[in-house]
Formats: C-alpha cells, sequence, structure tokens
C-alpha cells in the first residue's frame, strides 16, 4: 500500500514537467564515435573521482525562501550514494562552499531569466548547482554548463539531482528524440522520431539509435510514469518491428517516478567518467580522499550546560570543534525534540553563536549542535549531546553585583603565571565560573562554592595565549564579569 505522503509526492513528480533536457550534447555525440578508442587510451579506470560543488541558494528579492543549506547537503549525500557504483563522489567546495542569492526574477524563472542567472554566477572548476523556486516549470534542468532544481522537486529520496547531474556528465535520456512528442504507443513506434533512430528491442541498432547506449533498453515514454513490481512501465510500448515491451524503470535518466530508480548502467557510468576526464577535467582537484567525520562523533557542548541561567535575549553558545567538521547546525528548543524550536542557525567555520532574539523569557530550554562538512556533507551524527540553560532577564535585576566584591591580581598577568580572584561573598552560594576570550571561545568551565566572607581563587593562565578574557561569575541571582589580560 502507498503511504499518503507518497502519494503526494508522486502526484508532484507527475504533475510537474521533470527535466528541461533535451537530444544530446556535442560531446556525448563526439564520445560516441570515440568511444572504443578512448576506452583502448585510458585502460581499466576504476579509481574514485572527487567532484566539487557549489550550491547557489536562491531566494527572493527579499532573502525569503531559500531552500535550506541542511536539506541541500542531505541531497547531496543521497547523491553520493546514487553515484557509489561509478565510483564519483561529490564535495562541496573549500572555501567557496555556499552562495546565497536574493532575485525574485531566478527564484522563478524562465529560461531567458534563468540563462542570466547562470551566466552571472557560474563559478569554473567545480559543479554549480543552482536551487530555486521554479525552474522554468521544471523540476529540474541542466544547461550552460550547470544544473539548477527546482525545491519542491527535492525531498529526501528524490533522483532530480542525480538525473540532472547525469544530464551535465554527458548522458542523454534513453527516450531520445521522444521529448515533448505525443504517441499513440498502441501503435507501432516509426523508425525515425525527431530526426534521431528509434530503438529496436533486438538490440539491432542500440549502438546509434535512442541514447546509444547498448545496456539500457529502448524507451519510448516521454512523461512521468509510475512502475508495476517488476519495476516495469505499466505502458506497453511497440517497436519498429511490432515487438510489445516494457521500460525498464530502474534508470535514473528515464522518467518514472522516484521510488522505482535505482542505478546507472555500466555504460552510462564509462561516459561519465570519461566526461569528468575529458570536458570537465578541472574538477578533479584531488585524488586522495579526505577524513570522513566520524558518524559516532558527538559534538561537546561547553556552555551553557548544566542548567545555567543565561541573559534571554543575548546568549552565547560554546562547543568544542569536530575533526573534520566546518559546518554545525546549531538548535534550541523544548523537550522533547527540540520542539517547538525556537532558534535553527548553520553555523560555518566556528564554534560559538550569539542569539540575540527569539529565546522566551523564563524558561528551561535545550540546545544540541551536529557537525558536518564540505567533504564529508552527510550528517549522521547518532551520537548527539543536549545541553540544558535557564532564561532570565539579567538586565533587570543582578542581585549578584550588589552581593559580592572582587578584586584580580596580577591584571595584567604574564603568561603561565597563575592570577588570583578574590571574592567577597556577602553570604554562602554557589556560583559557575567561565572564562572565555574575546571570540567567545570557552576556556574554563568551572563550579564554585563561596563562603560568607572571602574566598581565593587562583587562575592557571598556562593555556592561555596573549590577549583578553572575560571571567563571569553567575547563577541565579545574576552576572558578575571581569576582564583579565594575558601578556608574553
Amino acid at each position: 500500500m502507498i503511504g499518503i505522503a507518497a502519494m503526494a509526492t508522486a502526484q508532484k513528480q507527475m504533475d510537474k514537467p521533470w527535466c528541461g533536457y533535451t537530444g544530446k550534447s556535442p560531446w556525448f555525440s563526439w564520445y560516441q564515435q570515440n568511444r572504443d578508442q578512448i576506452a583502448l587510451d585510458r585502460g581499466i579506470d576504476t579509481a574514485w573521482l572527487y567532484v566539487p560543488v557549489t550550491l547557489h541558494l536562491v531566494g527572493d528579492n527579499a532573502g525569503n525562501g531559500y531552500f535550506p543549506l541542511e536539506q541541500s547537503t542531505r541531497a547531496l549525500c543521497e547523491m553520493n550514494e546514487q553515484f557509489s557504483d561509478a565510483h564519483i563522489r561529490f564535495y562541496l567546495k573549500p572555501g567557496d562552499p555556499i552562495r546565497y542569492l536574493n532575485n525574485s526574477g531566478w527564484y522563478q524563472h524562465d529560461y531567458t531569466a534563468g540563462g542570466q542567472m547562470i551566466d552571472q554566477n557560474w563559478l569554473p572548476g567545480r559543479l554549480n548547482i543552482f536551487v530555486v523556486d521554479d525552474p522554468a516549470g521544471n523540476c529540474g534542468y541542466s544547461w550552460k554548463d550547470a544544473i539548477v532544481m527546482g525545491k519542491g522537486c527535492s525531498p529526501s529520496g528524490n533522483t532530480t539531482w542525480a538525473h540532472e547531474t547525469g544530464h551535465h556528465l554527458s548522458l542523454p535520456h534513453p527516450f531520445v528524440g521522444w521529448e515533448g512528442f505525443e504517441w499513440d504507443y498502441s501503435e507501432p513506434a516509426p523508425e525515425d522520431i525527431n530526426g534521431y533512430p528509434v530503438e529496436k528491442t533486438d538490440g539491432s541498432n542500440c549502438g546509434f539509435a535512442g541514447d546509444g547506449f547498448c545496456d539500457t533498453e529502448p524507451d519510448y515514454l516521454q512523461d512521468r510514469w509510475t512502475c508495476n513490481t517488476d519495476k516495469r512501465s505499466n505502458d506497453v510500448q511497440i517497436d519498429p518491428n511490432g515487438v510489445a515491451f516494457r521500460s525498464d524503470a530502474t534508470l535514473y535518466m528515464g522518467y518514472s517516478l522516484d521510488e522505482c530508480q535505482a542505478r546507472f548502467t555500466a555504460e552510462q557510468i564509462e561516459a561519465m567518467r570519461s566526461n569528468l576526464h575529458d570536458e570537465h577535467v578541472d574538477y578533479l582537484q584531488i585524488t586522495q580522499p579526505l577524513a570522513d567525520i566520524d558518524d559516532n562523533a558527538s559534538v561537546q557542548l561547553l556552555s551553557p550546560i548544566d542548567s545555567q541561567t543565561v541573559h534571554y535575549n543575548n546568549i552565547t553558545l560554546n562547543w568544542q570543534a569536530v575533526p573534520g567538521a566546518n559546518f554545525y547546525i546549531v538548535e534550541v528548543g523544548l523537550a522533547p525534540g527540540l520542539s517547538p524550536r525556537f532558534f535553527t542557525q548553520i553555523v560555518y567555520n566556528s564554534t560559538s553563536v550569539n542569539i540575540t532574539g527569539g529565546i522566551p523569557n523564563n524558561r528551561v530550554l535545550k540546545w544540541r549542535v551536529r557537525a558536518f562538512g564540505e567533504w564529508d556533507v552527510c550528517h549522521v551524527n547518532t551520537n548527539v549531546q543536549i545541553g540544558i540553560f535557564k532564561t532570565k532577564n539579567l538586565t533587570s535585576t543582578n542581585d549578584l553585583e550588589s552581593a559580592i566584591l572582587t578584586e584580580l591580581s596580577p591584571n595584567p598577568v604574564a603568561g603561565g603565571v597563575p592570577a588570583l580572584l578574590t571574592v567577597t561573598s556577602a553570604e554562602s552560594m554557589d556560583v559557575k565560573m567561565t572564562i572565555t576570550d574575546a571570540s567567545g571561545r570557552v576556556f574554563e568551565n568551572r563550579n564554585i562554592r563561596l563562603g560568607n566572607g572571602e574566598n581565593r581563587i587562583e587562575l592557571p593562565t598556562g593555556n592561555l595565549e596573549a590577549g583578553f578574557y572575560v571571567i563571569n561569575l553567575h547563577n541565579e541571582k545574576g552576572n558578575f564579569m571581569k576582564r583579565l589580560v594575558v601578556t608574553n
């Protein structure tokens, strides 16, 4: 039985033209004429090929409507699985992984505006993927050495990204010539369609008819179509010799629905790899894989944790870097499951974020951080740490300031020499002490019990580089901060 969500997705696929690509590229026509010599020259080639990607996430003029970065990288992760048999892996271009474009005329565009979008933003040495709301009425298209994806056709499990990337790497549809052509499938197909030979079931013309691959079967279906339990088309077609057949639904380059598709053929894979070695050789910038992020790696949260009280509209979240990661998905919400979610942001090349709005006051909240990287875009994160903090308006009253007196000496202090924080308290109380640098990185978290009277707290500086540091004492009464200068 097909579930309601699956039925809705299938209906969307059926209603929307899937792909704006037609015919064969000049490079592919050249490849077909020379593939035997190309195969002889290259020999056996099974090495992994690594393709850099820049994602261009397009919104309207006001910056609304971007396809979420987390969903974009999920689509790349799934595409890596779909291309695994081809030994092709996609990764985000280091230093230039994501670009955001605010242009309503590109967000929902026709081909004229789409061409302008690509021409003005195309970047060399990587696969440029534009994600928009409406790509000229299609789910996606490959054109001008880029691919353009519709966000509505990019859910989890989609094959549209793989399909358009296949076009980018030279592959035509298996039904070449039938694009946009209406036909009564109860009639035998003609010998030629729109100037292309029609492929026959006996394989007699498979090397030049249809897509020119002999390991893809004839297919004349140019609209989205459902498959049966045998992964064949429900529609029966008749070839020019009068032989009836059903199309193979498993091919990524066909028009069967996403759930039917599962593979590129060996000849398709060889063509894509040849294209990377020739037309797109500038993509092949690395020959060895980089380090993946450990699926069991956990982002260690530094502050605030353990129910620390923070000011509700000025919260700095700090965590420890994960090897191989440079993107962090930061989320704040209520339990269970951090729902409702009050804050979500993806942070690039940083291990802290400051939140100045959208967080409710006088609540106990939870937060988490999940990591992924330019190389390893699959943010599995099975082991996620949860931090807890309490929010309060600490600017309205700060009873801690009136309850303690502090003295810090020496200040400045030479690195390696301990400083001494003397705290005179009017009562016994528990406080948490946090030491951070100017960028918000946490160097120490310590729970301290203050007694009534003078308390002497030694602050080692051996692990502190020269610079400015903030010593923050805080509890339910409020906040108290001192500035420490460490010299060489």
